[in-house]
């Protein structure tokens, strides 16, 4: 059984260990800043909330950017920080076994490469599974049941969806219509239609708080043509109509993969349904279009943002015969 599963994603790394849950939940972030001595490593939360309150000489960065990986250094730093903060006690004598996560289109030379970071940043044995398969194993689906069965995952990067059957992936399709680009359109909205300035950080907020409750949501931030502080109420229409077009483009990329579904797997999926995770599963109004768009139901599992990372703690005690990402 793998020690740790990790699902290195664009916007939130989750680490989940075999029995004792998720033990990390938090940005994909570092920051380097600098000190007297040389340079403190800040990871997550932490790091997350320095985001452009950074002195010269201080580098924020991101491991994933749209679901890949662009800078093998960086993750190098960033994973065995994380390891350093996330291992047991237990693990220090030896490097540990984890299963991560990949996007389900990744090229040999992007899952080699991604491999050797990790290895290279204190793991041991490293395996790779993609995300939405891993979703469907942390789900509680059976990767190797004989019906069709598919899962689509939200991110922040990308959007993925795969078709599987027995453990073999039938057909697929991703596209970058994803998370961050919902968050580019709030803030476009709040500049165009209310002369608002937001940071990234409260654009975000704005659009997950739409994902949970009806009331008006409070916007702040630097007013366009004054530069001053301002406040704005944002109705959750609003930021449900920002997001919609990039919600339509990224169930219309996903949507293709029903040219390539099998006949005989369309009762299946009516039995079954289309399981959508990832942490932009509860953005309004994803589940509702990917349901009138497929025709199929779609079902949002209890914990759609970790249930990758639990999928991948889990994967680590399968045969490898077992699961085959293409």
């Amino acid at each position: 059984m793998a020690d740790i599963g990790i699902d290195l994603g664009t916007g939130t790394t989750v680490v989940c260990h075999p029995r004792d849950g998720v033990v990390h939940d938090e940005p994909s972030v570092l920051v380097e800043w600098p000190t007297r001595r040389g340079r403190e490593l800040l990871l997550g939360t932490e790091a997350a909330a320095l985001e452009g309150r950074t002195p010269p000489g201080a580098r924020v960065g991101r491991p994933v950017r749209g679901g890949a990986v662009t800078d093998l250094s960086l993750v190098r730093t960033y994973l065995h920080e994380l390891l350093r903060r996330t291992s047991r006690s237990r693990w220090r004598a030896r490097r540990p076994h984890a299963v991560l996560s990949c996007p389900v289109d990744a090229t040999p030379l992007e899952r080699r490469a991604l491999v050797e970071s990790a290895e290279e940043a204190g793991l041991g044995h490293v395996d790779l599974l993609p995300a939405p398969l891993a979703a469907a194993l942390g789900c509680g689906l059976d990767l190797t049941d004989a019906r069709v069965q598919a899962v689509a995952d939200i991110g922040a990067g990308t959007a993925e969806i795969a078709v599987f059957c027995r453990g073999t992936v039938l057909t697929r399709r991703s596209c970058r219509h994803a998370g961050d680009e919902m968050t580019t359109a709030v803030r476009t909205h709040l500049r165009e239609q209310h002369g608002l300035h937001l940071s990234d950080a409260a654009a975000d907020a704005l659009k997950v708080g739409a994902s949970s409750t009806r009331e008006p949501l409070a916007a702040e931030g630097r007013d366009a043509a004054t530069g001053r502080p301002r406040v704005v109420t944002v109705e959750v229409a609003e930021v449900e109509a920002a997001v919609a077009p990039v919600v339509r483009r990224a169930v219309a990329a996903l949507g293709a993969f029903l040219e390539d579904l099998p006949v005989a797997g369309v009762p299946d999926l009516f039995a079954g349904g289309v399981v959508l995770a990832g942490g932009s599963a509860l953005a309004p109004p994803v589940r509702d279009d990917l349901e009138a768009a497929l025709g199929f139901p779609v079902k949002v599992p209890e914990r759609p943002r970790t249930c990758v990372a639990e999928g991948l703690a889990l994967a680590g005690g399968r045969p490898a015969r077992d699961i085959r990402p293409a």
